[in-house]
C-alpha cells in the first residue's frame, strides 16, 4: 500500500503525516524501485556503439557492420536487450508491429479457413445448413486459426525451453534462484513478445465479435430520450456465451505477461505460457468439430479436452506452478533483491495466478455440465458459445428466414 502511495502522491506524504518517532517504524521506510534495482538491459544505440569501438579496436573498416547485421545480430543473438522487458519503448514498437502483422495475416488466412468449414459442412448437412448456419462457419475460421496458433507456439516453447537447465530439471526452486541476474535469452525475449502480441489482440477480437456499435439516427430517437453518446452499444449476435469469463480471462492474462516481463519474471511466467497453450490445443479441436456438428468427433476431443485440462489447468498450474510461486518465490531475495521489493509484489501475482485458476474451475464446471447433458440428452451444446444451449437457431438465420416470410 505504501508503494502504491508513493506512485500516486505528488509529495513526501510520510513527513507530512508521520514523525521518524513514529511507533510504526514500518511506514517510514520507502520501497526501492524496482527498475533501478534490476541489472540494466542492453539498448540497441549502445550495443551499437559497443560493436563500433570493437570495430575500432580490431581494426575492422564500419562497413563491414551494417545496419540490418546489427540488427539482425541484436534482436536474434544478444542476450539481455531491450526486447526482455515488453514495456520498453523498443518493445512497444515491435509489439505494435507484430500486433499489425498478426491482424493483417488473420485477414488473409480467416477466409481460407472459413472455406475450409464450409467444405467440411456441406459433405455431411449440405447448403441449406450452411447458409442457415453463417455464425458457425465464421468462428470456425477463427478457431482454425487458433489451432495452428496454439500448436506452433506449443512446439516453439518445448523446443526452446526444454533442453534449459531451469525447465524442471533442477525443480522449481531454479525458476527463482539466481534472481534477477537470469539471462534473457533472444529465445525467451521474442517467446514473450509473440505471445503479448497473440493476447493484445485476443482481448481487442473478443470485443470485435461481442459488440454492435450502431450510429444512432435522429429519426429514430424519441423526443423524450436523451444520451451522451451519439450511437449505441448492442450485443453482437457472435457473442460468446462465456462473454465475461472470457474477458477477465484476457485481461489477467495481459496484466501477468507485462507484469512477469516488466519484474524479469520471465521463467516462471514462460510455464504459465506453456501451460495454456498445450491445454487449448484439445479445446479449439473440440470446438472446431462441434461448430460443423461432427458428433463423434467432437465426443472424442472432447473427453481428451477435459483429460488434458485436468492435467495442465486444474494440475499442474496450481499444484506445481502456483506452489512454486508460493513456496519458493522468496528465493528471488538471495542475490541482495531488496525484501520489501519481493513482499510489495508478490501479492499482485498470487492474485492474478489465484484468479486463473479460479476461472479454470469455472470453466471445468461448464465441461461436467456439457457432459452431463451429453449423457442424459444424447445432446453436445457448446456453452461457452452457447449459455441456454444450442438449441436456439443461428439468429442471423432467424432473421433472413423472417425476411423471407414477409417478402
Amino acid at each position: 500500500m505504501t508503494s502504491v502511495l508513493d506512485v500516486f502522491v505528488p509529495f513526501d506524504w510520510r513527513s507530512t503525516f508521520f514523525s521518524s518517532n513514529d511507533e510504526h517504524d514500518w511506514i517510514m521506510q520507502r520501497v526501492p524501485s524496482l527498475p533501478k534495482s534490476l541489472p540494466k538491459l542492453l539498448e540497441f544505440d549502445d550495443f551499437r556503439n559497443m560493436q563500433q569501438a570493437s570495430n575500432a579496436a580490431a581494426a575492422v573498416s564500419s562497413d563491414q557492420s551494417s545496419l540490418f547485421s546489427s540488427l539482425y545480430k541484436y534482436c536474434f543473438e544478444t542476450s539481455s536487450t531491450a526486447l526482455g522487458d515488453l514495456t520498453t519503448p523498443t518493445s512497444c514498437l515491435v509489439l505494435l508491429i507484430l500486433i499489425l502483422l498478426l491482424r493483417l495475416v488473420k485477414r488473409i488466412l480467416l477466409p481460407l479457413f472459413r472455406n475450409i468449414g464450409v467444405r467440411a459442412a456441406k459433405q455431411t448437412h449440405g447448403t441449406d445448413w450452411i447458409r442457415d448456419n453463417p455464425i458457425r462457419i465464421h468462428k470456425f475460421g477463427e478457431y482454425v486459426f487458433r489451432l495452428l496458433y496454439h500448436s506452433l507456439i506449443s512446439c516453439y516453447g518445448v523446443w526452446a525451453f526444454s533442453k534449459k537447465k531451469w525447465w524442471l530439471q533442477s525443480g522449481t526452486r531454479s525458476l527463482f534462484q539466481g534472481f534477477p541476474y537470469h539471462a534473457i535469452e533472444p529465445r525467451m525475449a521474442w517467446y514473450y513478445l509473440l505471445q503479448s502480441a497473440y493476447n493484445l489482440d485476443a482481448l481487442v477480437s473478443l470485443l470485435e465479435i461481442s459488440f454492435v456499435f450502431k450510429w444512432k439516427q435522429k429519426q429514430q430517437q424519441k423526443p423524450k430520450q436523451w444520451s451522451l453518446l451519439p450511437f449505441s452499444i448492442e450485443w453482437s449476435p457472435t457473442v460468446r456465451g462465456d462473454f465475461q469469463e472470457m474477458f477477465v480471462h484476457h485481461v489477467v492474462t495481459n496484466l501477468l505477461v507485462m507484469g512477469s516481463s516488466f519484474c524479469r519474471l520471465t521463467r516462471i511466467g514462460s510455464m504459465v505460457f506453456l501451460v495454456h497453450d498445450l491445454s487449448d490445443i484439445p479445446v479449439d479441436c473440440s470446438k472446431l468439430a462441434n461448430f460443423v456438428k461432427y458428433k463423434k468427433t467432437t465426443i472424442g476431443c472432447f473427453v481428451m479436452m477435459v483429460l488434458v485440462w485436468i492435467a495442465t489447468r486444474l494440475y499442474a498450474l496450481p499444484f506445481i506452478v502456483f506452489r512454486a510461486a508460493l513456496t519458493e518465490s522468496h528465493h528471488v531475495i538471495d542475490q541482495g533483491l531488496s525484501p520489501l521489493i519481493y513482499i510489495c509484489y508478490r501479492h499482485f501475482f498470487y492474485s492474478l495466478l489465484a484468479f486463473l485458476i479460479l476461472l479454470h474451475v469455472t470453466w471445468f464446471g461448464m465441461f461436467l455440465r456439457i457432459f452431463y447433458t451429453m449423457v442424459h440428452k444424447n445432446e453436445v451444446h457448446d456453452y461457452s458459445e452457447h449459455k441456454a444451449g444450442e438449441t436456439n437457431p443461428d439468429p442471423s438465420a432467424m432473421q433472413r428466414n423472417g425476411k423471407r416470410h414477409k417478402e
